[in-house]
């Protein structure tokens, strides 16, 4: 059985409450007849999250925020000296001890929560507590790749952030052309996966392969300006980024794309569509 993982299983008995539950070695788990269907019968599969309740194995269909391994934005809903209990998008709530929390979680607040099976209690736990930074070996990543973010908090160097719930990455300065707030959720690109293990993240594309995307974001601003832009390839990096939230460098790529395919006309001041 996978502690706290999706994961499916037998049905195995039926009670007036729920069914039994069974993995391949034949380990059970309980799950409560809210979440059970006239459809299933003895033997059939059901996909369930697998988790602990008063020390013993108990599955729900329900879809987590985060299964162990992962990180996800969760809020408190009860704070007690010993610990607080997170919302993790299942019937029970997840719990984070206070030697686990980077500083004392407030109810009704969102944090950053990693979820981890504590090997000496053999729980499901949280924590606000987690490396900067690390290394990663054998990443299932490639240069290039969209990924989903979560920004975690800016440094010197620019944005620590989540990469697919799974890794921490960074997005440096120079790659920030929009404003960014914490545990907010953004769309990213692998930029490099460095010698170290650790990841470098991108807001955007690069390349000529994905052109097309900038080329878009300038007209859909023409279109928004009727047709006209005050920008132009002499525009400084802090003009495009106020207006475009890309780098000039790419914007250079993308405006010379369109007047190529004669969209647009440049002038030394100003952008127009033909």
């Amino acid at each position: 059985m996978q502690l706290g993982k999706t994961q499916t299983l037998k049905i195995s008995d039926k009670n007036y409450s729920g069914w039994i539950l069974k993995d391949e070695s034949g380990e059970k788990a309980f799950l409560p007849k809210v979440f059970t269907s006239d459809e299933k019968e003895i033997d059939d599969d059901v996909e369930v999250f697998v988790y602990q309740d008063d020390g013993k194995l108990k599955a729900t269909t329900e879809i987590p925020l985060a299964e162990v391994g992962e990180y996800a934005v969760m809020s408190c809903v009860q704070s007690l000296p010993s610990g607080a209990f997170m919302d993790w998008g299942i019937i029970k709530d997840l719990f984070i001890p206070y030697k686990q929390q980077k500083s004392k979680i407030i109810e009704g607040k969102r944090y950053l929560v990693y979820l981890y099976v504590d090997e000496a209690l053999d729980l499901i736990t949280g924590t606000t507590k987690f490396k900067r930074n690390p290394q990663y070996q054998d990443l299932p990543l490639q240069k290039g790749e969209k990924v989903d973010l979560i920004m975690m908090n800016e440094s010197e160097l620019g944005w620590n952030v989540v990469i697919n719930k799974k890794y921490i990455g960074l997005i440096y300065a120079s790659d920030v052309f929009k404003k960014l707030y914490p545990l907010s959720e953004e769309g990213g690109y692998i930029k490099d996966i460095r010698e170290d293990g650790k990841i470098d993240v991108s807001l955007q594309p690069e390349g000529f392969e994905n052109i097309d995307e900038f080329k878009q974001k300038i007209l859909d601003k023409l279109d928004e300006n009727y047709g006209l832009l005050y920008l132009s390839d002499k525009s400084s990096p802090e003009e495009i980024k106020a207006e475009l939230q890309m780098s000039k460098k790419n914007f250079k790529k993308a405006l010379g794309g369109l007047y190529k395919d004669k969209i647009v006309d440049i002038s030394d001041d100003k952008i127009k569509l033909v």
